[in-house]
């Protein structure tokens, strides 16, 4: 089945998929403002608080989804309620603890693109020793996988993520403080691995497998196995 593809909240965007929601959906926007109260009592001072009104900065924005009708905070650029995963979701046939970095990372990214990258590298090292190599340096185990027959395509998604992944611990590869976007990309490259090299072929071989036995013996010996 097809997935539903994940397009990321962006600050006064049109349509994204919404962080409460997780539909695709149209988003309309304005400024906050502040609106002032007969008073205010603040349970930590005990007492009441002085109070205003008026416009906040034009850094801060609201968006609301016109699927839920939930509300998106901005400020800067950034969402800072909710604090919601803005990523699509690991794949289900990565390890746990792929998953759990996977998430990490997500979590993260906001405050720190360089961080979630480091977390995201940490996890295609993690994926390599799922597919059967050391899993101790991602360069040799790339170089292992493209033996075994990875795709160009694949060969370089790998590459993509190792490289950006790096730049988070190694500085001059590419500054990720500049451009965050760049670690968006890693996320989708780590699910995409994990589509084309466990998901899919564990479907195909499980819709084969239902195949009366006969018909796979004689597939077996067209294929010169037996």
């Amino acid at each position: 089945m097809q997935k539903q593809k994940h397009y990321p909240p962006e600050v006064y965007q049109k349509q994204f998929t919404c962080p409460s929601c997780n539909v695709y959906a149209s988003q309309s926007w304005s400024h906050l403002c502040a609106t002032r109260a007969d008073h205010y009592y603040s349970p930590i001072a005990n007492e009441q608080c002085p109070i205003f009104d008026g416009y906040l900065p034009q850094e801060w924005s609201v968006s609301r989804c016109e699927h839920c009708s939930e509300l998106i905070i901005w400020m800067e650029g950034n969402i800072i309620y909710p604090k919601k995963i803005l990523v699509e979701n690991p794949n289900t046939d990565l390890d746990s603890d792929i998953q759990n970095d996977y998430l990490e990372a997500a979590r993260v990214y906001n405050e720190s693109p360089r961080a979630a990258a480091a977390l995201l590298r940490l996890a295609l090292q993690k994926l390599c020793k799922q597919l059967g190599e050391k899993g101790d340096n991602i360069n040799d185990d790339i170089k292992n996988l493209v033996k075994r027959g990875l795709s160009p395509t694949l060969q370089q998604a790998f590459d993509s993520l190792r490289i950006t992944g790096n730049s988070a611990v190694h500085p001059g590869i590419i500054n990720l403080e500049e451009e965050p976007e760049k670690v968006l990309v890693l996320f989708k490259l780590l699910n995409f691995i994990a589509d084309k090299m466990i998901t899919e072929p564990k479907e195909i071989s499980s819709f084969y497998e239902e195949f009366p036995e006969n018909l796979k013996t004689a597939i077996e010996k067209r294929d010169g196995k037996h």
